[in-house]
């Protein structure tokens, strides 16, 4: 079979690239006894990132991979949900080896900085609020196209040409999609109601973006080392609590994390019109 690539945007990758390229491996242990392949390299000044999944290893996340592909794909044919993609090519039908694992569909997207990089403590109220309202739409803008992330992680939301970018798809779901997946869920962004087997939805979005804008406000970390600690920690336990200098941004993150669903903040309008408030 003749290797498929779809390249839209600006990457342009031909296969025997692919195979002369150095690779530094970046993927976290976890994922590689999974058979989940990361590496990063380089062409000129730019970095690229090439993701990948050894087959025969893991149905599960040979699965993931493949439904994040096809996440790709099939936003990439909409010019609004491809507003919040990365340039990204798509490899399939190959067999390229890297670091002795043969794989035969690729990922490759360019490195981009992450929106939330930068420590708030180190930029003024209107720059702060500047990127809380680029997380925000990024994800209205999906919510748009009936979709939600179900992964949302501080480091999904990346900045390409001033731009919000969305990354890794692979739970990606219909908006109205009753699958049961918190399996799949990392405690530390999962809303109470998917501690109780509720299917995910655009409120667990929204609560998942609520514990960022949280972590990252007040410079700290939740803790919490077993799956029953952040249970009981988002659905009895947290509290937020902001700077003084953040105040101004404490009816918004309470409304997003509040701990039953029907109340939460979840109206895009209404979310954006929280940080519209306190700048105009």
């Amino acid at each position: 079979m003749n290797p498929i690539s779809n390249m839209p945007n600006l990457l342009q990758f031909k296969l025997q690239e692919l195979q002369q390229f150095n690779y530094i491996p970046k993927a976290k242990p976890q994922s590689l006894a999974f058979g989940r392949q990361q590496y990063q390299f380089q062409v000129g000044q730019n970095l690229y990132w090439l993701k990948a999944q050894v087959p025969g290893i893991s149905d599960a996340h040979s699965i993931s991979f493949q439904h994040e592909l096809e996440r790709y794909k099939q936003f990439d044919k909409n010019i609004s949900s491809k507003s919040i993609l990365l340039p990204f090519q798509i490899f399939e039908l190959v067999q390229l080896k890297l670091q002795d694992e043969l794989v035969s569909q690729v990922l490759i997207l360019p490195h981009a900085s992450g929106l939330f990089s930068m420590p708030a403590e180190t930029l003024h109220l209107k720059q702060i609020n500047h990127i809380l309202w680029q997380a925000i739409d990024a994800l209205e803008l999906l919510w748009q196209q009936n979709w939600i992330h179900a992964d949302l992680k501080r480091e999904h939301f990346v900045i390409w040409q001033g731009q919000c970018k969305l990354i890794d798809f692979e739970q990606a779901m219909p908006l109205h999609s009753e699958t049961l997946s918190t399996l799949t869920a990392t405690p530390r962004y999962m809303a109470p109601e998917l501690f109780h087997g509720d299917a995910k939805s655009l409120a667990s979005d929204i609560y998942a973006l609520g514990i960022i804008f949280l972590e990252w406000l007040s410079a700290a970390r939740l803790q919490a080392k077993t799956y029953e600690e952040w249970a009981y920690l988002h659905c009895q336990r947290l509290k937020v609590e902001l700077p003084a200098q953040y105040l101004v941004f404490k009816d918004l993150v309470s409304g997003m994390l509040c701990k039953q669903k029907e109340a939460r903040l979840v109206d895009f309008y209404r979310l954006k019109s929280c940080l519209m408030t306190e700048f105009v």
